[in-house]
């Protein structure tokens, strides 16, 4: 009767594990834009893009607690949704943000250089997620160069789904985008650097 229930709790205890395990997941972002300062903008054109320097394109992976790995996959263009949280920080700083012309001025390309988010199972998770955006601004003939990088590290004590996984990552990018499009950027683009 023992071995019995012990095999009924292994059984059990594989269930659970199974249950648990997750396929791929596709993450939807959409940072918030930063917190800005003063409005110096004076409605002046900006044109902005942004830009994917990262060879791998998957957003990271989630260790399932069997030991599988899973990707993370973004469900749309990560570029896109970083420029519409960008451009509302521009317009919070005064700013008219565009379309690209490599030949505007002020101009400014946001480049995503790491953007990574690892899930290790364990108890409880682990959420590790790490990015970094370099900005370059072009005005009055200069170039002005920023960075800014972020790393965030969160606990849960159950699997994280997508949302959840989005979350951490639209976190890191607003808090990036923070660093990034500081008031020293704002007054670079607003001929005052």
């Amino acid at each position: 009767m023992k071995r019995l229930q012990q095999i009924l709790l292994l059984i059990g205890l594989t269930l659970l594990l199974a249950a648990c395990s997750q396929g791929t997941q596709n993450l939807r972002l959409a940072p918030q834009p930063p917190e800005t300062g003063v409005v110096i903008g004076g409605d002046l054109p900006v044109s902005l893009q942004v830009v994917d320097m990262r060879s791998d394109r998957d957003l990271g992976m989630l260790e399932n607690p069997d030991g599988t790995i899973v990707r993370l996959l973004p469900a749309d263009d990560i570029n896109y949704a970083i420029q519409l949280a960008a451009a509302a920080a521009l317009r919070d700083y005064g700013f008219e943000p565009t379309l690209w012309d490599g030949r505007a001025e002020p101009r400014l390309e946001i480049r995503i250089q790491v953007l990574t988010h690892d899930v290790t199972a364990g108890v409880p998770y682990k959420l590790d997620t790490e990015i970094a955006l370099q900005g370059v601004a072009w005005m009055n003939g200069e170039r002005f160069t920023g960075r800014a990088q972020t790393t965030l590290t969160r606990q849960r004590a159950l699997p994280p789904g997508e949302k959840a996984n989005a979350e951490a990552i639209d976190t890191a990018i607003t808090r990036a985008l923070g660093q990034l499009l500081n008031e020293e950027m704002a007054n670079f683009l607003a001929g005052r650097g």
